[in-house]
């Protein structure tokens, strides 16, 4: 048995496939706990988690990515170093990413991409989302087999975001190739790893993207433009981002803006894919209540609920603490590396009655800390709910007795499933599916 007492969850990939073992396993120890590496706190308990999440005072974000995986570029000192981790930032891994950003920076790069997720866009968005839900399973819908991972759920959500970004056909396929198979934070990976991943190529995109735009409406070339015939009061969305205003009037920098778009694209079409992938898990095995959501797709958006508490797919986050404090009982000194677990939040049974099983019916299921609290809650929460949602409703309407495939996962007691090497999400490589194909109706 794994001897959870010495485990680093940072670099030990046998700690991948059930992660859930290991939480239960540091909350019995208590709701804060001390790891043996790293100088690292665990954070397990719902209440400790969401305190963190609203604690700015005490705890930063800046390392949200990589947790305690990137070395500060100073060595802390005393009971307060807020000053100095700020004045760092330029020299640490990913401090740029609107993830990792904080105060009056934080609230501006969040208020250009709130834009993007107000109501009435995503209401527009709609058809676009079951319009791509169909086309996507017709590649594979008469196969009666499918990897829902690659074949659909991965190409799904960087097409919802390009749709939600405006992004022109023609780079939609760059888009899926620089995504496919990418993995964040990867548990065996190096410190330089980190630094090299797919947010890299896209922003090589979106900048071009938005750069140009931002000359197009330059006041110099507007009338130029003018004279030439062309439209210059129609603004796609790339132009209307490229074109945004801070709630102060300035403009952001085109590093602002790209950065801001490639993570959407990166975040966006990871957690998503794997959450819908932490559904059809579920499906798949239990019949019973496919044959439920299948006889009522209403019940649809509280099965997505319980799967975001039960398995979502993020599994933690990082913070750092800033002024030396105490949560839990337990004293954290500045400096120490925190590890935030939504996925253990979920499953703490001060919470959640019986935390480990799935209920469909759960109350208070909304209550999870999937897309967290505070400050940095998922912007793009509402349209992940969409996403997944559409997609259960239509896998669910064209592919009837839905099962998972013997040959590649096993059977009964020898389920088995591979997970990414990941410790920021809770990510199926594959799952492998068997259907019975139904017809399209339209």
């Amino acid at each position: 048995m794994r001897d959870y007492a010495t485990a680093d969850f940072y670099k030990d990939v046998d700690l991948v496939d059930d992660p859930h073992a290991y939480f239960d396993f540091l909350r019995a120890q208590g709701p804060v706990t001390r790891l043996p590496h790293r100088n690292v706190v665990a954070v397990t308990g719902y209440e400790e988690t969401v305190q963190v999440m609203l604690d700015t005072e005490h705890f930063s974000s800046i390392n949200a990515v990589t947790g305690p995986m990137t070395d500060l570029p100073f060595t802390p000192q005393g009971d307060d170093i807020a000053a100095e981790l700020e004045a760092a930032r330029p020299k640490i891994a990913f401090a740029d990413q609107i993830v990792t950003e904080s105060g009056t920076r934080h609230a501006k790069l969040r208020s250009v991409i709130g834009s993007l997720f107000t109501p009435s866009r995503l209401k527009a968005l709609e058809p676009s989302l079951y319009a791509t839900a169909d086309s996507l399973i017709d590649e594979f819908a008469a196969d009666g087999k499918v990897d829902l991972v690659r074949q659909y759920g991965g190409p799904y959500a960087t097409l919802v975001i390009a749709d939600l970004l405006g992004i022109p056909a023609k780079g939609r396929a760059a888009f899926r190739v620089l995504l496919e198979g990418a993995v964040p934070a990867q548990i065996d990976g190096s410190p330089e790893d980190l630094k090299h991943n797919p947010l890299v190529g896209l922003g090589k995109h979106m900048f071009r993207y938005i750069a140009w735009r931002r000359f197009l409406n330059h006041p110099a070339v507007l009338p130029v433009r003018r004279l030439l015939g062309a439209d210059t009061e129609k603004k796609d969305i790339l132009t209307t981002l490229a074109l945004a205003k801070f709630p102060d009037g300035t403009s952001p920098t085109l590093v602002d803006l790209t950065a801001m778009a490639a993570f959407l694209f990166g975040a966006g079409q990871d957690t998503t894919n794997r959450l819908l992938a932490n559904a059809f898990r579920i499906i798949a095995i239990r019949p019973d209540i496919q044959a439920q959501l299948r006889a009522d797709p209403k019940r649809i958006p509280n099965f997505l609920e319980e799967v975001l508490r039960y398995d979502g797919s993020v599994k933690s986050g990082g913070r750092i603490c800033t002024r030396t404090t105490e949560l839990g009982g337990v004293e954290i000194k500045a400096g120490t590396t925190i590890l935030m677990s939504h996925m253990a939040a979920n499953r703490d049974p001060r919470r959640f009655d019986n935390p480990a099983q799935f209920d469909m019916d759960r109350p208070r299921a909304k209550e999870h800390l999937a897309f967290g609290r505070g400050a940095h809650t998922c912007i793009g929460a509402p349209l992940a709910r969409r996403e997944v949602a559409v997609s259960i409703e239509r896998l669910l309407a064209r592919m009837g007795n839905i099962r998972l495939s013997p040959a590649h996962h096993g059977a009964g007691d020898a389920l088995r499933f591979d997970y990414e090497p990941t410790y920021i999400l809770r990510a199926l490589r594959h799952l492998h599916l068997e259907f019975d194909p139904i017809a399209d109706p339209g």
